[in-house]
């Protein structure tokens, strides 16, 4: 699935103090965020060694791959059901992979294959390449400042992989494959970086 995903999760905790929720409960306070983070660590720790293996920050999810991701995203859900105060890691977790993992689960293991696919084309790995460039520029620039100008940066180099992968991803598999990737980015942004707007990228 979309590529965005991991790197959003692997920042999760940089955003989230930045990040104001909408939710009328309290927030949760330290120590109910540590007990989240501790349930979130099993996910990112699957990011981060994915990373690793493949040396790619930005894959397009391929089936067993995500599935996997699936299966440690419902042991988060298990792992935080009793959290009751208002968890902006939760929120955003939720929005990355609550609807591929829930009701677009069946619509994405439906170009699955073809996902994997776009991951092999020339043109795709130069957009991801890229993107990826420009995210590490910019942790590199602006190091733990997780600040407007990163936020930014960050945004920039989101859009700008989009705009790029949208007609490989669209002339591959179909508008329908890109309406997928275009809901997850969105749900994933409304939480994660509420003032980055994609709109012109996604259509």
């Amino acid at each position: 699935m979309q590529a965005l995903l991991l790197a959003f999760l692997l920042l999760l905790f940089g955003f989230a103090r930045l990040v104001e929720t909408k939710e009328t409960r309290e927030k949760c306070d330290y120590n109910n965020e540590q007990s989240v983070a501790s349930c979130l660590q099993p996910m990112l720790d699957y990011a981060n060694r994915l990373q690793e293996d493949t040396g790619m920050q930005f894959p397009l999810h391929g089936g067993s791959i995500f599935n996997k991701l699936c299966e440690i995203y419902h042991q988060f859900q298990e792992c935080v059901e009793e959290v009751e105060c208002s968890s902006i890691s939760i929120e955003a977790v939720a929005a990355s992979y609550g609807y591929i993992c829930g009701p677009g689960m069946p619509l994405f293991e439906r170009h699955a294959a073809c996902f994997a696919q776009v991951e092999r084309d020339t043109s795709y790995m130069s957009c991801k390449e890229a993107a990826t460039k420009a995210m590490t520029d910019a942790q590199k620039k602006y190091k733990n400042a997780f600040g407007d100008p990163y936020l930014k940066a960050m945004c920039s180099a989101m859009d700008g992989y989009l705009r790029c992968s949208h007609p490989t991803i669209t002339n591959t598999c179909g508008n329908e494959a890109w309406g997928l990737v275009s809901t997850v980015t969105r749900d994933s942004l409304r939480v994660t970086m509420p003032n980055c707007d994609m709109g012109n990228a996604l259509f």
